[in-house]
Formats: structure tokens, C-alpha cells, sequence
């Protein structure tokens, strides 16, 4: 009995061995063996049967978490410290802790990993292009559905309607996801670029927005000429202007601007760049302002000999010059005008008779002394350049002036208030005004206020300086020039008014139309006001 059981035993071994001789035997038992979790896992082998070996896995080795450390003492190293630096229950150092920070951070390759694709997005943007190209396709997929006959019926896919919504899902899913849009936010590193224009308009738009569109801008050399620009940003992170077609570009005067040229960053090898050192920056500003309009004007009238209302043809001519030379520097200033007119007049069978003669020098010296205000001298001189006549009944004419004949000097010292170029008050409580006649001879110097055997008259009082100019629709102006008078000892209340204005229209860049008023007010030429008015069509050119 004992010999058939053993027979039995052997052949159910036997059957057993042959049952199980695809089984590797490479497995282990993890109740007998204890591995670190770090290194090893322990998983069950797809090739064993549960059936006969229920507690048989199988070895298999994970990926090592220094795997991209390429130098293998460094990764001893990681280990030794990781092992030396670990943490015990109730034990606090701030050593430790920060070797086990800095541990974690070399272990942690995933931030590398995060690194590399926030470099690859800033260099190649394939999100943002990809994106762009869904929400073009999710737009021709509605222009579609809205509009079936533009295909023709055999291209229409009824089965693939759930694309349409499965790219807006994803589209809506990339496009709202915090990280994506905190990416894209860092990526777009830029420079905000401003270009102004001569009557300081300006745009504003940051070079790298990750758009390649165009935007309008004019640029004005004066009040009536420009040049039409596109300014584009282009996908490199440049800027591309393009003018305007039909546009004829003249030299440009070179400025007296003068600075230093400003390298951003430095090359250090094919892929790495530092910030350059930047020297200091002298800015040197252009002290002396010059310029000059000179203007030719006209007005004419015909009537016939056989007009029944009657009335006298006339031709009227007016040449002016108006200059200007500006120095500032600082807190100092110097202000320096010139005014020429001559104007001619013929009207019916009379020759040519003068209707405007006038010379006005003006220069300002001001020291800035606190916020607006400028300690100011200033230096007037008013007179004409050739003859001047009166005609009583056509008969015989009669000299009136002459050069220096008459000729008004003011000197003045006081407070000059300038808030802007366009507005000029000045103040002053001491001044002294002469007025000469130089050819007593053939001219009467009683006229204007000078006693007989004299051939100046000098005064001593207030004088007020005011100079408005006021621009209007950007072509329009209107220029006011108001000086005040007053004689300390010689009726103080009886104030010398000047005042002239001129209200200038251009037509075009070189034509314009002018209307000036010039209205005076002083005792010493008459108890009444004068005045003059001059409508003028004519060229201008400004220097």
C-alpha cells in the first residue's frame, strides 16, 4: 500500500513539473524579502498562474529618479546625503532642512521638465498658432452649418457633426486653463513702444503681444503737412513702418540733438545673453531757436468807366517779414523778435501811395525765479522805413514820417508770467519810454508829443506787455499783441493803449488768408483812437 502511494506521489509530481515548465522561476516572495519603495515595485508576473502560484510575483526595476543626472559621483553623492540628512521624529536644523530643500529640487526633474517646454513655447508659440488655426476652423464650421448649399451634398459629413463641438470643448479647455494663460502672460516679455508726432500724438503698443497687426499713424512735419505711416509689429519681435504710396520725402535737416548710443544686452555664447552695463547718458538740447515767414499779400477791385454806380478800381500790395531767434539754457532765457511790413496802395487814376510801413524789433532777457514767473528785462523800438505823406483834397502831399521820424523806445524791468509758449504777461513798474524824431526840419515833432525845440521826449512809468496766441480747428489762429502805458508824471490815468491782432486762415500750405486789426490809443498824437484794419490773400513760406 505504502509502494502504490509513493508511485502515485511521483507521477502526480511529475504531471505537476510538466503542468508548470513555462513558469519563470525569477520571481521572489515579498513576505520573505523587504526592497526600498524608491528603487523597486513589486508587481505580479502576467506569465504565472494564479491557480498554482498565487503568492509568486515578479521583479521589475523602476526608473531611477537621477535617471538625468548624467554624472554618476554626483548621483553617489545625492544618495550619501539623502541617507545622512534625513529626518528624525522630534529633531529640528535649519542646515538640514535646507540640504533636504535643495535634495529635492535635483530629485525633482519635473521642474526641469516645466522649464524646457515654457523655453520651447516663448521660442516657437505653437500653442498660441495652433489655437489660432481651431478658432479659424470653428468659425468655418459655423459659416457651414449656417450655409449647407456652399458645399455640394456628397461632401457634406453628417457623421462628423460632433467634431465641431468636440474643437470648441478643447479650444474653450486650452484656452481658459490658468496655467496656459499664466504662460502666455510671462512669455510676452516686450518693450511698450510710443512714437509721437510733431503735434505730440502718440501710440502705444507692446512689440511682442503675440499679434502681427498694423496700426494708423500720421506723421505731421507742420500744421499743414503729413505723411500717412503704418506701423506694424511683426512676429520676431520688430517693428516694420511702410509710408504711404505717392508720398515725395525731402531731406531732413540734421538735428543738434546729440546723445549716446545704448547696447541692451551682451552675447555670451549661441544661446545665453546678459544685461550690458550702460554708461551715463548726457543728453545735449538745442539752446538757439531760428525762424522766419515771409509773406506776400494782395487785394484788387476793377470797376469799369461804364459802371453806373461809379467807383474807383484799386490794387493794393503787402510784403512781411516775421523772425525769430529763442535761446534757452536752464533757468535763462532770451527772447528776440523782428517785424517788417511795407504795404502799397493805388487806387483809380492816383499813383502808388504807402499804406503800411513797420519796422518792430523786440528783445527779452528773463531769469526764471520760481515756478512760472521769470525776472525779465525787455527792449522795445518801433518806427518805419521810407516816407510817409498825407493827401488833403489831392492836392498837394505833406510830410508826416520818415525813418527815426518817428521812433518809440521802451525799456522796461519787471515780473514776466509764462505758462506756456502761447502766453506772455509781463509786468513791470518801472519803465522808461522815449520818443524821437530824428528830421525836425521837414517834419513837425508837436505831432507826436514832442515839445518845439526838442527832439526827444523821454517818460518815466508802468508798462504792461501781453502776447496771447490762440489755435483753433488746427489750422485757425488768432495772435494778440496788447501793450499799456502809463505816465507816472504826466496824466498817469491816461494810458497809451497798443493793440493789434491778426487772425490768420490758411487755405492751403502755402496760401493763406490774414485779417489785422492795429488799434492806438495815445494823447500825445490826438485826442482820438486810431485804428487800421488789412483783409490779406496771399503766399507765405516758413523757415
Amino acid at each position: 500500500m505504502i509502494r502504490v502511494f509513493c508511485v502515485l506521489l511521483i507521477l502526480l509530481q511529475s504531471l505537476i513539473s510538466f503542468s508548470q515548465r513555462n513558469v519563470k522561476k525569477d520571481f521572489v516572495f515579498p513576505d520573505k524579502i523587504k526592497l526600498d519603495k524608491s528603487a523597486y515595485r513589486l508587481k505580479q508576473n502576467k506569465a504565472d498562474s494564479i491557480k498554482y502560484c498565487s503568492n509568486d510575483t515578479v521583479l521589475n526595476g523602476l526608473i531611477d529618479p537621477l535617471h538625468h543626472i548624467d554624472n554618476v559621483g554626483f548621483r553617489f553623492i545625492v544618495r550619501e546625503l539623502e541617507m545622512n540628512y534625513s529626518k528624525k521624529k522630534h529633531q529640528t536644523d535649519s542646515v538640514q532642512d535646507a540640504v533636504n530643500t535643495l535634495l529635492q529640487y535635483v530629485k525633482n526633474d519635473s521642474i526641469r521638465d516645466m522649464v524646457y517646454y515654457l523655453k520651447k513655447y516663448i521660442e516657437t508659440r505653437k500653442t498660441e498658432e495652433a489655437l489660432r488655426k481651431v478658432k479659424k476652423q470653428m468659425e468655418l464650421e459655423k459659416v457651414l452649418s449656417y450655409q449647407p448649399e456652399l458645399l455640394k451634398p456628397d461632401e457634406l459629413d453628417t457623421d462628423d457633426s460632433w467634431k465641431a463641438h468636440a474643437l470648441e470643448e478643447l479650444f474653450e479647455y486650452v484656452e481658459n486653463d490658468s496655467v496656459h494663460q499664466w504662460i502666455r502672460e510671462i512669455s510676452r516679455d516686450s518693450v511698450l513702444l510710443g512714437v509721437k508726432n510733431y503735434q505730440n500724438d502718440s501710440i502705444k503698443f507692446w512689440i511682442n503681444n503675440g499679434k502681427q497687426d498694423f496700426k494708423r499713424f500720421w506723421l505731421k512735419k507742420n500744421k499743414r503737412d503729413s505723411i500717412g505711416i503704418w506701423v506694424q509689429n511683426t512676429k520676431d519681435r520688430s517693428v516694420r513702418i511702410l509710408v504711404d504710396d505717392d508720398v515725395y520725402q525731402q531731406s531732413v535737416q540734421k538735428s543738434k540733438m546729440r546723445g549716446t548710443r545704448v547696447k541692451l544686452e551682451e552675447k555670451i555664447s549661441s544661446d545665453q545673453y546678459s544685461l550690458a552695463k550702460l554708461g551715463k547718458y548726457k543728453r545735449y538740447s538745442q539752446k538757439w531757436k531760428l525762424g522766419a515767414t515771409i509773406g506776400f499779400y494782395f487785394n484788387q477791385g476793377h470797376v469799369s468807366d461804364s459802371w453806373a454806380g461809379g467807383g474807383e478800381s484799386s490794387i493794393a500790395t503787402i510784403s512781411t517779414i516775421d523772425a525769430f531767434a529763442n535761446y534757452k539754457n536752464g533757468n535763462h532765457t532770451w527772447d528776440n523778435k523782428l517785424a517788417v511790413k511795407y504795404g502799397l496802395l493805388k487806387s483809380g487814376d492816383n499813383g502808388f501811395r504807402k499804406n503800411e510801413d513797420r519796422i518792430e524789433f523786440e528783445t527779452k532777457y528773463g531769469q526764471k525765479a520760481v515756478r512760472k514767473w521769470y525776472y525779465s528785462a525787455l527792449f522795445n523800438l518801433k518806427t518805419q522805413a521810407v516816407r510817409g505823406y498825407t493827401y488833403p483834397n489831392n492836392a498837394e502831399k505833406i510830410l508826416k514820417s520818415s525813418f527815426f521820424a518817428p521812433a518809440y523806445i521802451i525799456a522796461s524791468i519787471g515780473m514776466d508770467y509764462k505758462p506756456s509758449k502761447k502766453l506772455s504777461v509781463l509786468l513791470s513798474p518801472v519803465a522808461a519810454k522815449y520818443t524821437i524824431v530824428r528830421d525836425t526840419g521837414n517834419i513837425d515833432q508837436t505831432a507826436y508829443g514832442v515839445d518845439a525845440d526838442k527832439k526827444v521826449k523821454k517818460e518815466v512809468g508802468s508798462y504792461v506787455n501781453v502776447y496771447h496766441k490762440f489755435v483753433f480747428w488746427d489750422e485757425m489762429s488768432v495772435e494778440n499783441k496788447l501793450t499799456l502805458y502809463s505816465n507816472y508824471s504826466d496824466k498817469p490815468k491816461n494810458i497809451d493803449v497798443d493793440w493789434e491782432m491778426i487772425l490768420v486762415m490758411p487755405i492751403n500750405q502755402y496760401i493763406s488768408t490774414k485779417l489785422s486789426t492795429h488799434l492806438i490809443s495815445d494823447d500825445d498824437t490826438g485826442s482820438k483812437v486810431q485804428f487800421k484794419e488789412n483783409l490779406e490773400v496771399g503766399i507765405s513760406y516758413r523757415f
